[in-house]
């Protein structure tokens, strides 16, 4: 199986499960199990694939297997500056998991407190919070765009941006 046989799957399950009012890309497909015994590099293939629906599914694959992603974490780390705020946050998510990921995919996320979806902001507190808890030493730069976020607009993200704080034992209230 390919590339092009796994993103003809992913659309047929994303047409398959479309309606009016739903969110297809907060669904997470439950792709055969062909599909999930596949090699990693037809996931890699997908994560610069033109469909954003593919590399939704090929992050979460890679969210499910953190040792692989470990591997190829330059490519997903790559798609924190992609277009769609979705995929933004599959792929801060997936760098997360990842053990001991390079220290700039976390300045890249810290950019991410700054985005001007709600959801990605929350999400890349959250990211931090667990991976800057696992470091021992402390990038300032982080702890500051954490600081700033503590301070956000909206109440989820402070309270994310609080927790990740404290979670790195810098939360001063």
């Amino acid at each position: 199986m390919e590339l092009t046989d796994f993103a003809e799957i992913v659309d047929n399950m994303i047409v398959q499960h479309d309606y009016p009012g739903f969110e297809v890309r907060g669904l997470k497909l439950g792709l055969p199990e062909s599909v999930l015994k596949l090699h990693a590099k037809v996931f890699v293939q997908a994560l610069g694939h033109e469909s954003v629906y593919v590399k939704l599914a090929a992050l979460r694959w890679f969210q499910e297997r953190p040792g692989v992603a470990k591997s190829y974490i330059k490519p997903i780390i790559g798609l924190l500056d992609h277009a769609d705020e979705w995929v933004r946050m599959e792929a801060a998510k997936t760098v997360e998991r990842v053990s001991s990921p390079p220290e700039d995919a976390a300045v890249k996320i810290a950019l991410l407190l700054r985005d001007p979806n709600v959801e990605v902001r929350k999400t890349a507190a959250k990211a931090l919070g667990k991976m800057c808890s696992r470091t021992t030493s402390k990038n300032e730069a982080i702890v500051k765009s954490l600081h700033d976020a503590a301070s956000d607009e909206d109440a989820g993200v402070r309270w994310k941006a609080q927790k990740a704080l404290r979670q790195i034992g810098e939360y001063a209230s």
